[in-house]
């Protein structure tokens, strides 16, 4: 039967406090100041607009998309596109060219840009077809396929993953391969930026330990006298996306995570934590959420997590343990 190791049991919470997805082609327009630390490239089916498809009356524009799925392709159709209530959308020019993935909208309701668009530096827009597939389609959920992890820190920070991304060899191959051989995928960046808390779990129920008492005071001392290390948060957050995903470009970090010889995060192992939990969040502003796969793993939703034990004691109960719905007392 598996026991506590210490009345007092500490882990590691990583949550995701912003994050930004966006098409590898536009990694130079982020610079919004968020610490982006741990970044994954990511494939989409390509989405495109249907030549020929639009047709606008007052209140409206619909128009098809095409999703391309190895040789096969999605028709979607977008009935009711609305760039605002008060436009007139017959008085709109649109110009979709070759590749047919941008849409470029020309306004000409007088009446509404004297109005409403005073602000406007342009009566031009341009609208991707991915865009408007997020926010107008008919689904809400985005599956991606996780290529690559990897992180950028510096020696203080001072380094983030679009500084990173800048000169990565990893995503020049990837461009290169993985384009050539998946034309019908598009490449997108998520950025993370994660924030660390800790977990603490306290047993004053049983008074069933393997620890000594003095043991357990020295435990609890070292962990509350020694602050998380952001660079080791980094370290082992990027480790745990990659032997979770296990994705195809990474090699480091696949087979032997969680590894107490690795320094990189050598502080959890050295205060003796109990558990790692990674959560990714994964909703978005636009009301749509997006889902991360790999052949190894996925996670669907905001409520998934990655998790895993920092011990190798098989005797030793996870901290997380007495959240278990089976119905039993887990401290027992």
């Amino acid at each position: 039967m598996k026991r506590r190791k210490y009345l007092s049991e500490f882990g590691l919470n990583v949550f995701t406090s912003y994050k930004t997805i966006i098409p590898v082609e536009h990694l130079n327009i982020i610079k919004d100041g968020h610490d982006y630390h741990i970044y994954s490239i990511m494939s989409y089916p390509k989405v495109r607009y249907v030549k020929n498809s639009f047709k606008a009356s007052e209140e409206c524009i619909s128009l098809t998309l095409e999703k391309q799925i190895k040789d096969s392709v999605e028709t979607i159709e977008i009935q009711h596109l609305v760039l605002d209530a008060n436009l007139d959308h017959t008085k709109l020019g649109l110009d979709c060219p070759y590749p047919y993935n941008k849409l470029n909208v020309e306004i000409n309701d007088n009446e509404w840009l004297n109005t409403f668009g005073r602000g406007l530096s342009s009566n031009k827009i341009s609208l991707e077809a991915q865009g408007v597939l997020d926010i107008f389609g008919p689904t809400r959920n985005l599956e991606f396929e996780i290529l690559y992890v990897g992180q950028a820190f510096g020696k203080d920070g001072e380094r983030i993953a679009t500084d990173r991304l800048k000169s990565h060899s990893t995503l020049q191959k990837i461009l290169t391969d993985y384009y050539s051989s998946h034309p019908d995928k598009q490449l997108y960046i998520f950025l993370f930026e994660f924030t660390p808390q800790l977990q603490m779990s306290f047993d004053g129920l049983t008074g069933i330990y393997t620890a000594t008492q003095k043991e357990e005071d020295s435990h609890f001392n070292d962990v509350m006298s020694n602050p998380l290390k952001y660079n080791q948060i980094i370290n082992i957050t990027e480790a745990a996306m990659i032997n979770y995903f296990k994705p195809p470009y990474n090699v480091n970090f696949v087979d032997n995570f969680p590894d107490e010889e690795h320094k990189g995060y050598s502080q959890y192992y050295d205060l003796d934590y109990n558990n790692l939990v990674v959560e990714i969040d994964l909703e978005f502003d636009e009301n749509f959420y997006v889902q991360l796969c790999s052949e190894t793993n996925r996670i669907n939703s905001s409520f998934d997590f990655i998790q895993y034990d920092l011990f190798n004691d098989p005797n030793r109960k996870n901290m997380c343990d007495i959240f278990k719905s089976d119905g039993k007392r887990n401290d027992l």
